[in-house]
């Protein structure tokens, strides 16, 4: 096996899928997560073919991998490892500032183009037909009457859009979630029709907070789902503030409050586990940090909790 496959190797040990491509002495940028316009991952594998540093800014990780050698490196040696590691984190990092304050400038812009959801138009239609009517929506929803769509690098069209505002446990604005629609309320005919944009800082943590954290049964209580309307029929069925984490991986690594007291976790009841795995992770991290904790699955497989709401307000 040559050292750049052992990088790749090590890369893969660490849970990160490796470029197939690495050349020696250059720092490269590549996607964790399957999309052409993520570069979360970096990685550059040294000169000399003996060392090299990777991570992922999505998760903060980093790490730094030195091949097997039957002789240990000598003092010049480890010492131009350093330097080469050191250089390229310094790099990484600069390239990641510079497209972190591009995304919050794109995330400004969009964001200061919406509105506030309002009756009857796309978003309430559309929520309303998954059974989700509500008197006052969240501040963290908005609504953009034409956003455009973008495909294989060309604007497609312009459609209504629901829009959540994702932030860190600060408040801060992190990305924002896009939900493409019908002028009558029904999911766009797209290719993919919910999109994350870019975001401006570390996604670890970060959640649409459509509701606060609140005293119930003298405890302070959030509840937690994946997607946006899970969250909101959560909320709608029992009352509880709910967030989004978006997704199972958000979930997962979801930030709660400081002085939450007690965390419910609606998870998606998956066939692969996926959801439930998530809600466990979630669970087990709140649990070592002494919270009161309850993990709630719907009973059917494939099914959210927005599935089982929408299934009850059809019955009635």
């Amino acid at each position: 096996m040559s050292t750049t496959d052992e990088f790749k190797t090590a890369m893969l040990a660490a849970g990160l899928t490796p470029p197939e491509v690495i050349d020696p002495g250059r720092l490269l940028r590549y996607s964790t997560n399957g999309r052409k316009s993520d570069t979360s991952g970096w990685c550059r594998l040294f000169r000399d073919g003996r060392a090299g540093v990777f991570g992922d800014f999505r998760s903060g990780f980093s790490s730094m991998w030195t091949a097997a050698d039957d002789k240990p490196a000598t003092l010049v040696q480890r010492q131009q490892q350093a330097d080469e590691m050191k250089l390229a984190r310094a790099e990484a990092a600069e390239q990641q500032s510079l497209q972190w304050s591009r995304a919050a400038t794109r995330n400004a812009i969009l964001l200061a183009q919406t509105a506030p959801i309002q009756a009857e138009d796309p978003v309430a239609r559309y929520l309303g037909g998954r059974g989700i009517k509500l008197k006052l929506w969240p501040p963290a929803l908005r609504y953009h009457s034409a956003l455009d769509y973008w495909q294989d690098g060309h604007c497609i069209g312009r459609f209504p859009a629901m829009v959540g505002v994702v932030t860190d446990v600060q408040g801060e604005v992190v990305s924002l979630h896009r939900t493409y629609l019908t002028q009558d309320g029904r999911k766009a005919n797209v290719g993919v029709v919910k999109k994350l944009m870019a975001a401006s800082a570390r996604l670890t943590g970060c959640s649409v907070k459509l509701g606060q954290p609140s005293a119930i049964k003298d405890e302070l209580t959030i509840a937690v789902a994946e997607g946006i309307e899970t969250a909101l029929a959560c909320f709608a069925a029992s009352a509880t503030p709910t967030v989004s984490a978006i997704s199972a991986q958000g979930m997962a690594r979801y930030q709660w409050p400081v002085g939450l007291q007690r965390l419910i976790v609606f998870a998606d009841n998956d066939a692969n586990q996926v959801g439930q795995n998530a809600a466990t992770a979630l669970a087990k991290r709140a649990k070592s940090n002494r919270l009161a904790v309850r993990v709630l699955i719907p009973p059917e497989v494939g099914t959210d909790w927005a599935d089982v709401w929408a299934a009850q307000k059809e019955a009635i």
